[in-house]
């Protein structure tokens, strides 16, 4: 699937101060929409939305699955994120270019593509950088979390060749809490799970691993057109029983693996693979953008001992870690749902994914404002912001106030519930006596999400998926009398 990391472009001052908070704006003027309001507190005017009331099955083979494809650009000579000022990865902090290994591993993170199969973080290895490789590996820490009927946690390798299919090899969390493996090839390849075991007494047993673990797993081509994945850890199982499965037990750790035989292209000679390392949320059916507005959090999960490398699968085995020099690009989006973490320094990888919460922007004393001075005096009052939304929600917000037009930068933040921030404003009466009005915008996002469905968004440049911004008017209504 395409993967576009944004362009760079001169701004407007208000759009810049979000592009600082968010990476999101482009050159064009504001086009806005005005937000319905009340006496005191703004709130959104979406499209009515409703989530289906379906649950789907996260059964093995039934699970909605991922389409987060890799970044396309790898096989078509376009640069990676090393030779892209703002996209770097593993630059040295300003001031420590001497530092260690540790600076120099950190990884900064793209501004990618939305893509409504759900929100994700991928680290993409460039075939030119790897040379030939034939596996993908790493220890994942599998939390211990639920799904719910519109977010299903995936922690799993991936990746593709040049001339074939893609494919994901991972794990993903149940309602129940237990961690199933998968690997699913595209082009009609389809999903393939851990075999079923049956006893002697004809009894079919399954098994899956619980949370709250570090989980190994390896995704290797030890035959054309195969994929293998190995995973171990400590293993849980289920007994089924008139289709309904049953918890027996844990039965220890080891090593179980499973293979698809349908991986057009893939080749245990290595050339011309990417690979990659993925921590998403998959969302039901194809997606929708509209799930990344909802009250979840997907946060515990890290991968640590990340590589690939080169195996004879006879003993010979040259191992490459993923490291900065191997890398072709590393993206987190959206950006304000998706949070790397700022310590985690390659070859490992953190992110903690939050959906928004809905958020509410109050202003006091309010945003139809009346006063009265004297010809030639200047006015000064404080308009308060406040998020009277939700525990866990956030407002954005970016406001030129009266008074600073000539201002280069700004009031910009981010304000979490029951937080304020005090902006300052002034209305100056002119020379004649009589009435003026006078105004100015504030663009915020209240926790709502920009699709086909809920109207345009106030900040230039979005694309489906991102934070959706309104524009709310301030009303100062100036009565100017003689001295």
């Amino acid at each position: 699937m395409p993967d576009f990391s944004r362009p760079a472009w001169f701004l407007p001052s208000t759009c810049l101060a979000l592009t600082l908070l968010l990476g999101a704006c482009a050159q064009d003027d504001l086009q806005a929409t005005t937000a319905r309001l009340g006496s005191q507190e703004v709130s959104g005017d979406a499209a009515a939305w409703t989530a289906p009331e379906e649950r789907p099955s996260l059964e093995e083979g039934e699970a909605p699955l991922p389409d987060i494809g890799i970044d396309p650009g790898v096989f078509q000579n376009q640069p990676g994120t090393d030779n892209t000022d703002a996209a770097a990865l593993g630059l040295p902090l300003p001031g420590h270019e001497q530092a260690g290994a540790a600076l120099t591993a950190q990884a900064t993170y793209l501004t990618c593509r939305n893509e409504p199969s759900g929100p994700y973080l991928r680290i993409q290895t460039d075939q030119v950088r790897t040379g030939a490789v034939n596996f993908v590996e790493g220890t994942a820490h599998l939390p211990a979390v639920r799904a719910i009927p519109t977010a299903f946690p995936y922690i799993y390798l991936g990746g593709q060749p040049r001339e074939g299919v893609a494919a994901d090899a991972g794990v993903y969390v149940h309602y129940d809490g237990s961690w199933i493996p998968f690997v699913a090839v595209a082009g009609g390849g389809g999903t393939r799970n851990l075999p079923r075991e049956t006893d002697t007494q004809g009894r079919v047993f399954v098994y899956r691993l619980d949370g709250g673990q570090d989980v190994a797993l390896r995704m290797s081509v030890q035959r054309d057109n195969q994929l293998t994945l190995d995973i171990t850890g400590s293993w849980v199982k289920f007994q089924l029983i008139s289709g309904v499965l049953t918890r027996i037990g844990e039965v220890g750790a080891s090593t179980r693996t499973i293979v698809h035989p349908l991986a057009r292209g893939w080749k245990a000679s290595g050339e011309d693979q990417v690979y990659k390392v993925m921590t998403t949320i998959a969302f039901p059916g194809r997606g929708n953008f509209q799930y990344l507005s909802g009250n979840y959090s997907f946060t515990g999960s890290s991968w640590r001992d990340l590589a690939t490398g080169h195996t004879a699968f006879q003993g010979t085995r040259e191992t490459l870690p993923l490291t900065r020099g191997r890398l072709y690009s590393a993206c987190a989006a959206p950006h304000d749902v998706v949070t790397p973490h700022p310590t985690s320094a390659l070859p490992q990888a953190q992110a903690e994914i939050r959906l928004r919460r809905s958020a509410g922007l109050s202003l006091l004393p309010g945003y139809d404002l009346s006063y009265q001075a004297k010809v030639m005096q200047t006015v000064r009052d404080t308009l308060t912001l406040g998020n009277v939304g939700q525990a866990g929600s956030f407002v954005h917000y970016a406001l030129t106030p009266l008074g600073r037009e000539q201002s280069t930068r700004p009031e910009a933040g981010r304000l979490s519930s029951g937080e304020q921030a005090q902006i300052d404003f002034a209305a100056i009466c002119e020379k004649q006596p009589g009435q003026t009005v006078q105004g100015f915008d504030i663009l915020s996002s209240r926790g709502e999400t920009y699709t086909a469905t809920s109207g345009p968004s106030a900040l230039p440049g979005a694309q489906y998926g991102d934070l959706l911004f309104r524009k709310t008017r301030v009303t100062v209504n100036l009565e100017c009398t003689e001295k």
